[in-house]
């Protein structure tokens, strides 16, 4: 992927954290109600089970961490959150402790933000959805989709 593509991308999910923030906006001026907001806002739960804010890297499969993202920068971290970053997938070929990792830029959007169990004035996301913006195939491996939306486990991971 060209730099200049990358930009575009930041571009994209800059235009999209605007419209939320407007939205978000509205929905208080306009009255609706939703679930109270945690003081800090809301929270992902990481696979070692603790609570992240605007995380830097997100392992998205704790069994084995063969699948996860780095270098996330975040355009906003409110009811959603929107960000850039890396996927890095391992091909797992011949077999996943002797393969290759590649990556993949991506952009992320958390969302889906409710109560957790146990904790009801913290809310955390529920949902991660990742857009691949670069080359989606892996050796050996059948094509990645562009698209994929995670359910994220109140424990953590997905």
């Amino acid at each position: 992927m060209k730099l200049s593509s990358f930009r575009r991308a930041r571009v994209v999910v800059a235009a999209a954290a605007s419209c939320a923030a407007a939205a978000a906006v509205f929905a208080v001026g306009s009255g609706s109600a939703a679930a109270a907001p945690a003081a800090a806002g809301p929270v992902v739960i990481t696979c070692a089970h603790t609570t992240a804010t605007s995380p830097s890297s997100y392992v998205l499969t704790c069994a084995d961490g063969n699948n996860y993202l780095s270098s996330l920068h975040w355009v906003s971290w409110a009811g959603v959150a929107f960000g850039t970053g890396i996927q890095r997938i391992n091909a797992c070929y011949p077999a996943c402790f002797s393969g290759k990792f590649y990556n993949f830029p991506v952009l992320v959007t958390l969302w889906r933000a409710v109560p957790r169990p146990g904790h009801r004035s913290m809310l955390y996301f529920t949902r991660m959805t990742v857009i691949r913006t670069g080359s989606l195939k892996l050796p050996h491996n059948p094509i990645l989709p562009e698209t994929q939306t995670y359910v994220l486990s109140p424990s953590g991971g997905i």
